[in-house]
């Protein structure tokens, strides 16, 4: 009785894409190996399908990779017996997805089979041979990791430039920082002008009266971003920034650096001998949510209008905030059972829920995907900025917190049984980028 075919895709990956314009290139040489392997099993009665799932110039660090999708799909239809690799790590080099990979098979009935490490998933010493190999793997992984954030620190140390986003002033010629001479007069004058006013909120308003604009930054993508009216953090970064006095930062470390600085030693510190004086005798800023942080977003649902900041006096000081339905502010006809909202409590309500919906599947999924558009550095500083945006939010000024909702809420509405938030997708990505920056 002639054995049931055992049906085999042959998977391939490679991670980065030179080489595959080739006639014979590398996933042409994994596919060979797979398929010699299987003409090998024919007295198992092994046939390869001719359904080609090639993944070439996609990292084997995450599952997101267009053929490895349409292998799953064709094993959850029911058309896939056997997945061939040439090495295990073709099909992920992650343990925790592998895990979910082989989830996937065993619910399947899907066997996998390595073919220069000779084993398969349909017996138990198989099993035991892949997780042994997978922890190893993960271990390379994390250890290749360590050395390159190793050789990073080391180098950032000599003052050498890593890459990541270009401050203003600067361009990049060879890996190295140069002075960009039309934008270092920018940098400039927004010294000298701090120097005498001691106000950046002023020296925002000159640059966009004189046409100045932020930096224009080009992505991998070829978007370009930036562009924009000066407001008065993006000054204050600046007066902050030790690359203007020829150094390098490294998690609040400064060291010397190898580029020219713009501005002089003497200029920078009485800078920051300013801050040091606004800042005496100044209490932190409080973690809590400012009046109207929600100002032209919330929208009373049951009179579909705008909701307005007020407040309320107690002993002649303004000391209770709330936002009140428009309507019933001057008609006293709103229908709502919540015309008048406490501003704290809806703050920190709204904040709390955009901050867990950055954390949803649709949004990770979208961060992820602008993550790998950036460089290996800006990636870095990209992940880390939304990773923390939790901790840093209490930091913030309210200005900052203010800027923030507007980009990423599109509008809140009230109603009688909670409140409804619609996020601005469209704008997404520009609210990460200019997040990490």
């Amino acid at each position: 009785m002639e054995k049931t075919p055992i049906r085999c895709a042959v998977y391939t990956r490679k991670s980065n894409d030179d080489g595959l314009e080739q006639d014979f290139n590398s996933l042409d040489a994994q596919r060979v190996s797979a398929e010699n392997y299987i003409a090998s099993q024919t007295h198992e009665n092994w046939r390869l399908i001719s359904k080609r799932y090639d993944d070439g110039g996609f990292t084997g660090g995450n599952m997101n990779r267009p053929a490895l999708k349409a292998l799953f799909e064709d094993i959850e239809a029911g058309l896939i017996d056997m997945v061939v690799v040439y090495k295990i790590d073709r099909l992920s080099r992650s343990l925790f997805d592998f895990s979910k990979i082989i989830e996937l098979f065993e619910k399947h009935n899907v066997s996998f089979v390595s073919v220069t490490q000779s084993f398969n998933t349909s017996t138990s010493a198989g099993k035991l041979m892949l997780n042994i190999l997978l922890s190893f793997a993960q271990f390379e992984r994390e250890l290749t990791g360590e050395r390159i954030r190793d050789k990073f620190a080391s180098s950032l140390k000599k003052g050498m430039w890593m890459g990541g986003v270009v401050p203003l002033g600067y361009e990049v010629q060879n890996r190295k920082l140069v002075i960009n001479e039309d934008e270092a007069k920018i940098i400039r004058f927004i010294y000298s002008e701090f120097v005498k006013t001691e106000s950046y909120c002023l020296i925002a308003q000159s640059l966009n009266q004189l046409g100045y604009r932020t930096k224009i930054k080009k992505l991998n993508t070829g978007e370009t971003i930036g562009g924009h009216m000066f407001a008065p953090q993006a000054v204050f970064r600046i007066l902050r920034n030790p690359y203007y006095k020829g150094c390098v930062i490294h998690k609040d470390n400064v060291y010397p650096g190898e580029h020219e600085a713009i501005i002089e030693e003497e200029t920078w510190n009485r800078a920051q001998e300013i801050f040091a004086k606004h800042a005496e005798g100044k209490k932190p800023p409080k973690p809590s949510s400012s009046p109207a942080l929600l100002s032209g977003l919330l929208r009373c649902a049951a009179c579909d209008c705008l909701m307005s900041a007020t407040s309320a006096r107690k002993n002649g000081a303004v000391s209770y905030y709330y936002y009140t339905c428009k309507k019933h502010l001057k008609y006293k006809t709103c229908k709502s059972l919540y015309k008048t909202v406490p501003a704290e409590v809806l703050e920190r309500n709204v904040i709390e829920e955009v901050l867990r919906i950055i954390k949803s599947p649709e949004i990770i999924m979208k961060i992820n995907n602008l993550a790998e558009k950036q460089s290996d550095v800006a990636k870095a500083d990209f992940l880390n900025a939304v990773k923390n945006l939790n901790e840093s939010w209490k930091y913030l000024y309210a200005e900052e917190k203010r800027k923030v909702l507007q980009m990423l809420i599109k509008s809140v509405n009230v109603m009688d049984d909670g409140i409804k938030i619609t996020l601005n997708l469209e704008d997404f990505d520009g609210f990460l980028v200019e997040l990490a920056a």
